[in-house]
């Protein structure tokens, strides 16, 4: 063999090990407990990388650009209190992050099994599943996918309770909506059916809620809109009128259910408290609304509850007393009592 045949076989060698290393180079990931990568080809999703792999298939490649889904979520954020959106799948190396994270949703609405709103702020433990990235690559919203899944937990759970019993419930609507949120990831809506992944494992869940002051009117509902500074009387009567209407009188049934539970396992005297001060209330109501025809009307302390017939009742016993008769043995006579 002539010496620039050598050559020329060396030379060819070296050529083909290059470009074997260089392919391998480009071609080589290397996957961990908390990064992956998704691989498609012309069929679509192939697989979620695990440990150290080249890909030989030309025609697998790493799912990135501008045509990979959007994995992304929202969280709380730390320096202003509000939220923002955290991507999970990074577009320019295609690399999906795998350690727990918190998705907080924006206060939803929930409803107790007495139907009453509560406002719920749900916090959720969640990390992506290696081996089910394929449902994560096909949902084409995987955040609204995500906090819906997380409302419709909270808001069975909630369902299930009255609203004076949820306060003393929290840690079971909490693991009620963790196993709801398990379960949905495998069960469909039909018994035996498979259900529609997420692709998500849930770890904890917690939430915290208030309720709407449902006694609290807007100003510009009690009191209409603003007048004008040419407003004639009976503009003026009609706005008193129409602010005279927001009271206890106008109370709805849920909002004498929400006094109810106010009233419940409250001491006697505490209770008659409250129940004097809303007969009071009431009594100012009907007085104003009788006086708002512009008629002079006179109504009794009685009438207007300021003062109970009982508590007149004494003081007239009080006051009134038999006069006392002759005292034996020439004592002096006490000054007769007058009305």
């Amino acid at each position: 063999m002539s010496l620039a045949l050598m050559i020329g076989v060396a030379v060819l060698v070296g050529v083909i090990v290059l470009a074997a290393m260089f392919y391998i180079l480009r071609r080589y990931y290397e996957a961990r407990y908390d990064l992956t990568y998704m691989t498609q080809d012309d069929r679509g999703f192939r697989r979620a990388l695990d440990g150290k792999v080249v890909l030989w298939d030309w025609d697998e490649s790493v799912v990135r650009g501008p045509t990979a889904p959007h994995v992304e979520f929202v969280a709380l954020d730390p320096a202003t209190g509000g939220r923002r959106t955290v991507k999970l799948l990074n577009p320019r190396t295609g690399a999906i992050n795998l350690r727990p994270h918190y998705c907080a949703p924006l206060p939803f609405d929930a409803v107790t099994a007495d139907s009453h709103k509560v406002i719920v702020e749900a916090r959720v433990q969640f990390s992506l599943n290696r081996e089910l990235l394929k449902h994560v690559y096909e949902i084409q919203e995987f955040s609204l996918a995500l906090e819906s899944r997380i409302q419709s937990a909270f808001r069975a759970e909630i369902g299930k309770r009255n609203d004076e019993d949820l306060r003393a419930s929290l840690q079971e609507v909490e693991r009620g909506a963790i196993e709801r949120l398990r379960r949905d990831e495998e069960e469909g809506d039909e018994a035996g059916e498979k259900g529609m992944a997420l692709g998500v494992r849930f770890h904890t869940a917690n939430f915290t809620y208030t309720q709407p002051d449902e006694f609290a009117v807007p100003a510009i509902a009690i009191s209409g809109p603003p007048l004008p500074a040419n407003a004639t009387p009976e503009q003026h009567a009609a706005a008193r009128a129409l602010a005279r209407a927001a009271g206890v009188l106008t109370l709805r049934p849920q909002q004498i259910d929400q006094l109810a539970d106010v009233f419940k396992n409250r001491d006697p005297a505490a209770l008659s408290a409250l129940l004097a001060v809303m007969e009071m209330q009431t009594r100012q109501n009907i007085a104003e609304s009788l006086a708002a025809s512009g008629q002079l009307l006179v109504l009794t302390p009685q009438e207007l509850g300021l003062i109970g017939a009982s508590a007149q009742r004494d003081a007239l016993a009080r006051r009134v007393a038999p006069a006392p008769g002759p005292v034996p043995n020439g004592g002096v006579h006490p000054p007769e009592q007058r009305l």
